[in-house]
C-alpha cells in the first residue's frame, strides 16, 4: 500500500480574482454569442476552445497540491503540470520567496523555492509551509531552511 501525506496549495485571493474572472467573461461572451447571433460552424468551435479553456482554469485551481509519498519522493501536480523529486536530492529551501521563471505550479504568491540537484529550483506554495517543511526535514534532516 502507498502511503502519502498531501499538502493543498495555497489559494492566493488575486491568483482566484483572475481565475474566476477570465471564466466568468469567457461564459458571458459565449453566451452573449449564441444569445445575439446564428449558430454557425465557426461559434461552435469557438464554443470548445472556451470550454477547454475554462476547463483548463479549473483543473488548475482544484488540482494543485503536494506529496510526499512513502517517505522519500515529493510529487507536485498543478493542472497538467506534474512531476517528482527525490527528497534526498533537496539542498536547501528559501521561505518567502518567489520566483520570477521557472517552474512555478502553485497558486499562491508567498511560497518557497525548492533548491534541489546542482542546479535546479522550483516555487511551491503549500498552505500549510511549516508542516511542509517539516515533513521534508523528517525524510532528510540535512535540508537547510532559510
Amino acid at each position: 500500500m502507498i502511503t502519502a501525506r498531501v499538502f493543498p496549495s495555497a489559494k492566493n485571493f488575486w491568483i482566484g480574482l483572475v481565475f474566476g474572472g477570465t471564466f466568468l467573461l469567457l461564459t458571458g461572451l459565449t453566451a452573449w454569442e449564441f444569445y445575439t447571433t446564428e449558430i454557425t460552424t465557426g461559434q461552435i468551435i469557438r464554443s470548445v476552445l472556451t470550454l477547454a479553456v475554462q476547463g483548463l482554469l479549473l483543473w488548475f485551481w482544484f488540482e494543485t497540491k503536494y506529496a510526499i509519498i512513502e517517505g522519500s519522493i515529493l510529487t507536485y501536480r498543478s493542472g497538467p503540470l506534474h512531476g517528482q523529486i527525490d527528497i534526498h536530492s533537496i539542498t536547501r529551501v528559501k521561505l518567502k520567496e518567489r520566483l520570477w521563471s521557472g517552474l512555478r505550479p502553485a497558486l499562491g504568491l508567498h511560497g518557497l523555492v525548492i533548491y534541489y540537484n546542482k542546479w535546479d529550483e522550483i516555487y511551491l506554495s503549500p498552505a500549510d509551509k511549516e508542516a511542509f517543511v517539516k515533513a521534508l526535514q523528517e525524510v532528510n534532516p540535512q535540508i537547510v531552511v532559510e
